[in-house]
């Protein structure tokens, strides 16, 4: 297989080396995770399509190390596992020139990312397009300490603020495509993790579509899709 294909699906879910620990599942030539951030704010998903390997859950422990020895290899790889007993106790990469061994982990070990079983009502949508995607990048840039966006929709239409919102300091506003789709047409601010959606956008700036669900009951749902990949990420309100 292409290895960017591969190495973007790790991209999308390790969010720049902040999630280490993940399972893989494979299932009918498509291999997803579902993952946890340490702090439990940011829940996620990402899923690859015609990823050919044998059905399998296996567990990857230290994905940084991964990627570094992933790195090694051709644009072309080969993927197996290599079993003791029908248990994948590794996974097997190889090009024409390198080959590598990576040892997986026990999946008890792999934190489990919690189900959502019910999920408060859409209260504002954003749409997360490449220009969108620039601006927030080179904002965060600029303010590098802002650990919080803010996220702020009314009658004259919808901001995303980076940097304290309510208080005179530093901070970059950048207006949004955005509709609300509560009765009284607003969404009160509300804030989120900047360093986690920065590494969403830069993660999945191939997408073809994406969009950012807002809900005044404490979440945000990033959502984005392509031909080969499907992600979804969730961020929990923050309290500034």
């Amino acid at each position: 297989m292409n290895k960017q294909k591969l190495t973007g699906f790790i991209d999308k879910y390790s969010l720049g080396n902040n999630i280490e620990s993940v399972p893989w599942v494979v299932k009918n030539n498509t291999i997803s995770t579902d993952f946890v951030s340490e702090d439990r704010t940011l829940l996620g998903n990402t899923t690859l399509n015609n990823f050919e390997l044998d059905d399998c859950e296996i567990g990857i422990y230290n994905t940084s190390q991964l990627q570094k020895m992933v790195a090694v290899l051709g644009n072309e790889v080969k993927i197996d596992l290599k079993k003791i007993e029908e248990k994948a106790i590794s996974v097997y990469m190889s090009d024409n020139d390198v080959s590598l061994n990576y040892m997986l982990a026990d999946l008890d070990i792999i934190p489990k990312a919690p189900k959502l079983k019910t999920l408060p009502d859409t209260t504002a949508e954003i749409t997360i397009d490449n220009d969108f995607t620039t601006k927030f990048v080179r904002a965060k840039g600029a303010l590098s300490e802002s650990d919080n966006f803010t996220v702020q929709i009314n009658e004259s239409g919808g901001k995303v603020i980076l940097g304290e919102s309510d208080t005179n300091t530093n901070k970059i506003k950048i207006n949004v495509k955005s509709h609300v789709l509560s009765t009284d047409g607003k969404l009160d601010p509300i804030s989120f993790n900047a360093n986690y959606l920065k590494e969403i956008l830069v993660a999945n700036r191939d997408h073809t579509e994406a969009k950012m669900e807002v809900c005044a009951g404490g979440l945000a749902i990033l959502t984005f899709n392509n031909k080969d990949y499907t992600s979804k990420y969730y961020l929990v309100q923050t309290n500034v």
